[in-house]
């Protein structure tokens, strides 16, 4: 009986120091993510637009200490060039020349993160949630700005002027849809409860054709 008690006792003492040194002290709260990097249109997505950048914002909820499951909330914009097939065919389409564009993709999203430890200070991470997302796609047109412009340095006494150059828009097309997102991730400890994650997560947004792209992005939880 002594020996059962003093082995309960060992047990109960070792857990205590083990979650006293949690690399994840997961207190139940909000915790902020802010990330950034590439992002990277696939399938059809990638015949229109190119390789650009993500920035995201994030609220962590942590309903337990104890719970693998978290609930995150993502504020994100996604920005990107638009690629000379998707040129040739504004051209085609409204007989103007075109040389250039952009895309870009604002998103709101719910999201269930599971975590599960590897080794000490590391933890993985699944992710997945649907949101909605506003789509903006412009073409566009490099013109003389008319009026030109006449600059003098009041020190060097250095004048200079001519024509600058704008951008029109030739055609644009907005739109709203809902859509989900799935992804993997891998978080690194860091003293006072803080950590740095690297994540790709799958997006695709529910239209005629869906638009389908994939940010890397490497983020700060605090």
């Amino acid at each position: 009986m002594m020996r059962t008690c003093c082995a309960l006792l060992l047990a109960v003492a070792v857990a205590g120091v083990a979650r006293a040194q949690d690399p994840f002290p997961d207190s139940p709260g909000a915790h902020w993510d802010v990330m950034g990097g590439y992002s990277a249109p696939v399938g059809t997505t990638a015949d229109y637009l190119q390789g650009g950048y993500a920035i995201d914002g994030g609220l962590t909820l942590v309903p337990s200490s104890t719970s693998p499951l978290d609930l995150r909330f993502d504020l994100g914009y996604d920005a990107h060039n638009v690629s000379n097939r998707l040129i040739d065919i504004g051209q085609q389409n409204t007989n103007v020349e075109i040389d250039g564009g952009s895309g870009q993709i604002w998103s709101f999203s719910g999201n269930a993160v599971y975590h599960v430890p590897i080794v000490y200070g590391v933890r993985a991470y699944g992710i997945a949630g649907v949101g909605v997302y506003h789509t903006r796609v412009a073409l566009t047109q490099t013109v003389p700005l008319y009026g030109g412009y006449y600059y003098c340095d009041p020190f060097w006494g250095f004048c200079d002027g001519g024509y600058g150059y704008g951008t029109a828009t030739v055609v644009s097309h907005n739109m709203t849809n809902f859509g989900w997102n799935a992804g993997i991730g891998v978080e690194f400890a860091l003293p006072s409860g803080r950590s740095w994650f690297i994540e790709a997560r799958y997006q695709r947004i529910s239209a005629s054709t869906p638009i389908e792209f994939v940010p890397l992005q490497v983020g700060y939880r605090f």
